[in-house]
């Protein structure tokens, strides 16, 4: 492959990499063929996007279940965030509409229409937004939807329409006209009024004085109204511009209630860094914050991922790919839930075990998760082997056996596949929702101990999530400093707690205590003991709530000190108290340990915890970088050439494998004349340090190219087509980053990129 190729076909370019092909028009269907569509083919067009797999052995019936439940898991999931989003912000956008309603609330009664204002000033509310500026459109088209059913007239701008003062005018004058026109489709003002920017060229704010006059006029009740102006995105917008804007609404707002709306995205600072004094001393500023997607996003992960409204949930690794995408990013909520929806839809368009999904739905009112009679589908044979192939289902079955020494349950799971289908999936289903419903609990009552706890040891919903599904709760290092300051309380303190955690249970309504029941639990019975040995701690002190070794003796040693600090703090109680706080923090360690489990070892966690991480971290955090550099070394791999390829791909089966080795190495290495043009240049500056001589370069480069002689006297490149190809190059290269022209030397340029 040289560079005097003549390109195939529209697609050969080494810096354009993603195109768009369109389908051919193919003909239509001829007649006489309506009826012989097979019917596989008929079911799988009602799927589209969707392949059967098992190697295409999977049923048709299969396929279509996997995309219904898709559709019936994802809308209740992106409904449910679309709700918590808009509650998140519901607090800030309330205080706002109320601002614009009680501003320029002084009328002149001697005047229709003028306002009494003692000196020349706007009203505007100033919001700080955050930098997640992917959601700042839903935030302030909600704004925009809020204020207009309240009765005002509300333009919303941005920058990238509004790089002019006219531009600015016509896009508020015309949002304005079409807020007005629409408020009064029953009372339609006639006359010149009624359509101003009908006929003019030149948008003016005398337009809308005249155009609000007359409104006035007609409807009195309109005199209540406001005319809000939002500048989505004040840090975009030319500084020139808006002092222009405000000084001109300056001279109208005696007749004129115009309100403005400043979208900020980093602070306060930014007002004054762009406007000029004289212009901020026409503002009567009220400051207004909408930055809550940490509270947004903490809201849905406790009810997308520890209630759980759905089967599926997320492994560790998925789990905070999810959360470095939010946190290290932007704090976009949306991108937060494009990610989400990613997932949801791999999972049902490549887990093939995905339809066992059918089996639990969620209930209307509470989305408690139940289990249904039977699966819609049978499963085949194939399916029914993928699950026994799992290890949590080897383990369910071992661990059954031994429990039981039920040997025949064991053979027919092993070998009917309806007796799995019908018997042990159930079984198994029942005892993953269990886990998932002691998991809920677990960190609600985490949540409670953390609300009795100092605020700097108090950690987001987000990290007690994740501490609980990345490692066991034993050897959870926030664990063990909440349980140092459990340790440390009070009779009172503790009686707060015991009774915090008592009342998280009977929130949690009818919980399937299986989870604990395998341990050997009881939560509720260890709860109530535990109150009770607060209440009589002399009377209780003899039952043996859990087992232990040690004796019972005053606790005044060195030994009890360490290892009850709680004794320190809390001289006034008596001996019997102090033991009775032992066991209360020891009860309240076994209840968490029950609860709190790791996620591996629940039944079918490899069918329902998603954990494909590297999947969304490659399709939402690409590195071009890597992947242009990688193209530009191995041409021979992406081009997929055969004239590229080195003398070491033919011959290593020859020799030693040590030999074999280093053969191939230096071979891989090689610069070859058939190579494209940049990827000769990529390598040769690879050889340079940070300052790169154009001309040594361009001699490197002519060395390597003239070789093309040897392999095509005929098609031998001349001085000036090396020369021309060279300059292609270099701009090539400074095109994609590797390179950039510096003035300490002219014929020099410097090198960028450092590494493979």
């Amino acid at each position: 492959m040289t560079d005097t190729y003549q390109p195939v076909d529209e697609f050969d370019s080494m810096t354009e990499n993603t195109f768009i092909v369109l389908p051919q028009s193919a003909k239509g269907p001829q007649k006489g063929n309506k009826d012989r569509t097979p019917p596989e083919k008929a079911a799988e067009a009602q799927g589209p996007g969707y392949v059967r797999l098992l190697q295409g052995k999977e049923p048709v019936e299969s396929m279509l279940l996997r995309k219904r439940l898709f559709n019936e898991t994802w809308r209740p999931l992106e409904k449910q965030l679309m709700e918590i989003e808009q509650q998140s912000n519901n607090a800030g956008i309330t205080e706002i509409c109320d601002f614009v309603d009680t501003s320029y609330k002084q009328i002149d009664s001697k005047e229709k229409g003028q306002l009494a204002c003692p000196f020349a000033e706007i009203t505007t509310a100033v919001t700080f937004t955050g930098v997640n500026t992917g959601d700042h459109s839903k935030l302030f088209e909600s704004l925009q939807t809020r204020l207009a059913e309240r009765g005002h007239h509300v333009a919303l701008v941005e920058s990238q329409y509004c790089t002019t003062l006219p531009n600015m005018l016509k896009s508020i004058l015309e949002q304005m006209y079409a807020s007005i026109h629409a408020s009064t489709d029953e009372d339609k003002v006639t006359g010149p009024a009624a359509n101003p920017l009908a006929k003019s060229i030149a948008y003016d704010m005398g337009l809308l004085e005249i155009w609000w006059t007359v409104l006035v006029g007609k409807r009195p009740d309109t005199s209540a109204d406001r005319i809000v102006v939002i500048l989505q995105d004040f840090e975009g917008f030319s500084p020139m511009v808006v002092d222009d804007f405000v000084h001109i609404a300056t001279r109208y707002c005696h007749t004129i209630p115009i309100v403005l709306v400043l979208g900020l995205a980093t602070s306060y600072e930014c007002i004054h860094q762009s406007l000029t004094k004289p212009t901020i001393s026409m503002l009567n500023v009220e400051r207004f914050n909408l930055q809550r997607s940490k509270q947004c996003i903490d809201a849905a992960i406790y009810n997308v991922f520890v209630q759980g409204t759905s089967m599926l949930a997320f492994g560790a690794e998925a789990y905070k790919s999810l959360i470095d995408q939010f946190l290290l990013y932007d704090f976009s909520i949306t991108g937060f839930v494009k990610k989400l929806k990613y997932a949801v839809m791999d999972f049902f368009y490549a887990q093939p075990l995905s339809i066992l999904a059918a089996m639990v739905v969620a209930d209307k009112d509470g989305g408690r998760l139940s289990l249904v009679s039977e699966c819609p589908v049978q499963l085949t044979r194939g399916q029914a082997e993928l699950v026994r192939m799992q290890i949590s289902v080897r383990a369910f079955l071992e661990r059954r056996l031994k429990q039981t020494g039920d040997s025949q349950y064991f053979q027919q799971a092993i070998a009917s596949d309806r007796f799995l289908q019908e018997t042990v999936l159930p079984e198994m289903l029942r005892q993953l929702i269990s886990y998932r419903q002691g998991y809920c609990l677990g960190i609600d009552m985490l949540s409670e101990i953390q609300s009795l706890s100092p605020e700097s040891l108090q950690k987001p919903i987000r990290t007690l999530h994740y501490y609980g599904i990345s490692q066991p709760f034993e050897d959870c290092v926030h664990w063990k400093t909440l349980s140092a300051v459990v340790r440390r309380m009070k009779a009172c303190e503790m009686g707060d707690l015991i009774s915090s955690l008592r009342s998280v249970v009977s929130r949690a309504g009818s919980v399937d205590w299986g989870f604990s029941a395998e341990k050997g639990v009881d939560i509720q019975e260890l709860l109530d003991k535990a109150e009770k040995l607060l209440e009589n701690p002399e009377e209780n002190e003899v039952v043996d709530i859990i087992p232990s070794n040690e004796p019972k003796k005053r606790i005044r040693t060195r030994t009890d000190m360490e290892s009850r600090p709680f004794i320190l703090f809390d001289s006034e109680s008596s001996d019997h108290m102090l033991r009775a706080l032992d066991r209360c923090c020891t009860i309240v360690e076994t209840v968490l340990g029950a609860c709190i489990q790791p996620y591996h070892s629940a039944p079918l966690y490899e069918i329902f915890y998603y954990r494909h991480s590297f999947l969304l971290d490659t399709t939402f955090s690409a590195q071009p970088r890597a992947a242009v550099q990688t193209a530009l070394g191995r041409t021979n791999y992406y081009v997929n050439c055969e004239c590229c390829k080195t003398a070491g791909h033919n011959n290593s089966d020859n020799g030693s494998d040590d030999e074999t080795d280093v053969d191939a190495e230096a071979e891989e290495n090689r610069i070859l004349p058939s190579m494209h043009d940049t990827s000769i240049a990529y390598r040769l500056h690879q050889e340079c340090g940070r300052l790169i001589n154009l001309y040594d370069w361009f001699s490197a480069f002519s060395s390597v190219v003239e070789k093309e002689a040897v392999m095509r006297p005929r098609a031998a490149p001349s001085q000036s087509e090396i020369q021309a190809r060279f300059m292609r190059t270099v701009e090539e290269m400074r095109f994609l980053g590797f390179i950039k022209p510096t003035q300490r030397k002219t014929d020099h340029v410097v090198r960028l990129t450092w590494g493979a």
